[in-house]
């Protein structure tokens, strides 16, 4: 019964925008009990959350705190009132062993049409974090809790999501999607944006789009791994392979690319790629929504979205951008 409380107050915060406090109290449950038999008893709540939740929920302000204690005092119960809440570890939940490798997740935008019907720019853009990846359970409970809409007669239009594409999916679905990222701890997630003006790119460079595509991948797999001074283990994923053909050639290439520079840095560290389809991994969705973010605000300088994501930016490389010669006009 505490547990349908717990998602009451998460819906009433979410709705008030605080989605960094009802976040952390997914599968929370809670026990009241008095403190003060004064004036027919004063009681406090105890809310049982996460081990990966736990310490940044000690650390809420008094005025977040107190939020949570007038939603508490809100729900019906036995007191006078309720007018305190402790945090305690919830010891029930298992907890899966991690190493420290870190994760590297890839999504490109833009398209490879070097014309003025093509896109004006190509990009790749990179989430950057380490287990365990807290909001996976989140917003696959979203995804779930939208298919769940379909056994409603009266829910309207039939939703069939296998995976959340920030360009596909609708208004309602990108909004929560992006207040769900919104909540990420800055301090634990990175994200990286690689960026090319492509009428500026050198016709040489671009010939070929297999090569296009492997060359810029690396290069910007070697300037992240220098800004992050990577000295851990890593593995990077990306999306299914955009461009078919020599598949195999790319993947081979991408792999000696990362191969020296872990030779020519003398570090002693592994490193493996993987090339899956994006319904595969909420990081992908993840990924793929802020590249969108960053995308439309350079494409169309619409930066609503970018704006709630910006602050996991640890840097944007503009390739281009001081270049003058334009190959074409866009």
């Amino acid at each position: 019964m505490s547990k349908e409380k717990i998602k009451i107050i998460q819906n009433i915060l979410k709705k008030e925008n605080r989605y960094d406090i009802a976040i952390l109290l997914e599968n929370a449950y809670f026990e009241d009990y008095i403190i003060d038999g004064w004036n027919g008893g004063i009681g406090e709540v105890n809310i049982f959350v996460h081990p990966n939740n736990y310490l940044q929920l000690s650390r809420l302000e008094e005025n977040e705190k107190s939020i949570l204690i007038k939603l508490f005092d809100g729900l019906p119960h036995e007191y006078y009132e309720i007018n305190s809440l402790t945090f305690s570890i919830n010891t029930d939940i298992a907890i899966e062993h991690v190493n420290d490798a870190v994760y590297i997740f890839v999504d490109e935008a833009g398209d490879m049409d070097f014309s003025s019907n093509g896109s004006k720019y190509y990009m790749f853009n990179f989430l950057i974090k380490n287990r365990p990846f807290n909001l996976h359970e989140i917003i696959a409970n979203y995804r779930y809790s939208l298919l769940e809409r379909n056994l409603d007669p009266l829910s309207g239009k039939r939703l069939d999501i296998e995976a959340f594409h920030a360009c596909e999916d609708n208004k309602y679905i990108r909004d929560e999607m992006f207040n769900l990222i919104s909540t990420f701890d800055k301090n634990s997630v990175k994200s990286y944006s690689y960026i090319l003006e492509k009428p500026k790119v050198d016709p040489s460079k671009r010939d070929e789009k297999d090569k296009f595509y492997v060359d810029n991948l690396n290069f910007a797999i070697h300037k992240l791994l220098d800004e992050l001074e990577i000295q851990k283990d890593f593995i990077i994923i990306t999306d299914r392979l955009p461009v078919h053909k020599n598949k195999n050639r790319q993947v081979a290439a991408l792999k000696k690319g990362i191969k020296e520079y872990i030779k020519t840095k003398k570090l002693n560290i592994r490193y493996d790629i993987f090339h899956h389809c994006s319904a595969s991994s909420v990081n992908l969705q993840i990924v793929d929504y802020i590249s969108w973010a960053i995308f439309r605000k350079y494409e169309r300088d619409e930066d609503i979205f970018y704006k709630k994501i910006e602050k996991y930016l640890i840097k944007i490389d503009e390739m281009t951008k001081g270049r003058k010669i334009l190959h074409y006009e866009k």
